[in-house]
């Protein structure tokens, strides 16, 4: 009786000890199980820190100079001396036009001023002997009206004596009106002659004028036949062949400065007044790749919108070795301000979701979904202004994957 009593205690022993074990091995499994579900991710501790306030605009690139080639005269085009992308100095010929009629005008103009020096000489020459004739017969016919004065006077006293006849008189009279008559005639005819001739002179001088003038004319418009370039740089276009027509004043290409360059962009209202001359401005050219970052700063920003309700502002970028291209897309980042003591966290962090921006917080091994407000961004980082406190385990990496109650396992 003992020895069943025995057995059946070593039986209910041996019982007990083997659910104990098939408990701990359920136990480990459920555990091995509820890790494998879980799901791995990456977290930062939340902490304060200080955030650039950061700006990003696109603009295109535009050369800082770009002045037309401008024909001053009409002509037909001889030479044409450039095509785009040429590089030209200042002063080289771009286009000549013929000049053939112009020579012929020149010639016939310069016969006219030899013809008008040569009689404005010959009148200068034959008034002033004209002149000089009638100086000497004013001088003349005074004399001798003085002389005859002389007589008509001694001989009206002598008359007057009755030591004289009246025939002899009269005689003396007579000569007297006559000297004096030829006296008044010489006289004003050198009149005459002295007053007409600074008339002639200066009729014959302003013929003379106006034919230097006009040879000028045509020797300046045989100078604008040969078009130059009016600033150093690239030509960017060319709208002109030989054998073409070129009228005055039409555009026939331009030239363009490219060894600074702007960068255009347009600027809300809101961010505007937030933007002044003189700002550092970073610029990144997708084209240029690693070597498309530049520092810059503000040149000019605009002090009206236009219809588009946008500022434009501008950017200028030193470029000596010609990489920067007009018309290439430019990204331009302007530091607007500076958030002190505010909770920042990477970027990709943050999940969109429809009630808004969201972020995953880890508490006692799983996901919490958190709605975030956010602030400013920098590059990778962004502030968030409401939704999380400091020292909170954010998810870094992985986020796409969890959702609210989600098992994770921390990865460090």
């Amino acid at each position: 009786m003992k020895k069943m009593k025995k057995k059946i205690l070593l039986m209910v022993i041996l019982v007990c000890a083997a659910s104990m074990i098939l408990a701990s091995g359920c136990s480990n499994k459920q555990k091995e199980v509820k890790e494998q579900n879980a799901v791995s991710v990456k977290v930062m501790k939340t902490a304060r820190s200080t955030i650039e306030d950061v700006a990003n605009f696109t603009g295109q690139i535009e050369a800082k100079d770009e002045v037309k080639i401008v024909g001053k005269i009409s002509g037909r085009v001889k030479e044409v001396n450039f095509d785009i992308g040429d590089y030209v100095n200042q002063g080289d010929v771009l286009v000549v036009l013929e000049t053939d009629e112009l020579n012929d005008q020149l010639s016939q103009a310069e016969a006219a001023l030899a013809s008008a020096k040569a009689n404005l000489s010959a009148s200068e020459s034959g008034l002033a002997q004209q002149l000089e004739q009638a100086r000497a017969s004013l001088e003349q016919a005074e004399a001798n009206y003085a002389n005859v004065k002389a007589d008509y006077e001694r001989m009206k006293a002598l008359y007057e004596a009755d030591a004289i006849s009246k025939q002899a008189f009269d005689s003396a009279e007579l000569k007297y009106s006559v000297a004096k008559s030829q006296y008044e005639s010489a006289k004003e005819q050198y009149s005459l002659v002295k007053q007409s001739l600074p008339k002639n002179i200066d009729a014959l001088k302003a013929q003379v004028e106006q034919t230097q003038a006009a040879v000028d004319l045509i020797k300046t418009n045989i100078a604008n036949s040969v078009i130059k370039a009016p600033v150093s740089g690239m030509i960017s276009s060319k709208q002109i062949q030989p054998g073409e027509m070129c009228q005055a004043g039409s555009t026939l290409g331009a030239v363009v400065n490219i060894d600074k360059v702007k960068v255009v962009i347009n600027v809300p209202a809101e961010d505007v007044n937030r933007l002044k001359d003189g700002q550092e401005a970073t610029v990144s050219v997708d084209a240029l790749g690693d070597d498309g970052n530049f520092k810059s700063k503000i040149s000019i920003v605009s002090p009206a919108s236009g219809s588009s309700r946008l500022f434009q502002v501008k950017i200028e970028i030193e470029n000596k070795d010609h990489r920067l291209k007009p018309g290439m897309f430019a990204s331009v980042n302007v530091v607007r301000g500076v958030r002190e003591n505010v909770i920042t966290i990477p970027k990709d962090a943050v999940v969109i979701k429809k009630q808004g921006n969201a972020v995953y917080v880890v508490k006692d091994g799983k996901a919490e979904e958190r709605l975030v407000k956010i602030g400013v961004t920098s590059k990778d980082m962004v502030e968030v202004a409401q939704g999380l406190d400091e020292g909170e385990e954010v998810v870094t990496s992985g986020q796409n994957m969890l959702a609210e109650g989600t098992a994770v396992k921390i990865i460090r």
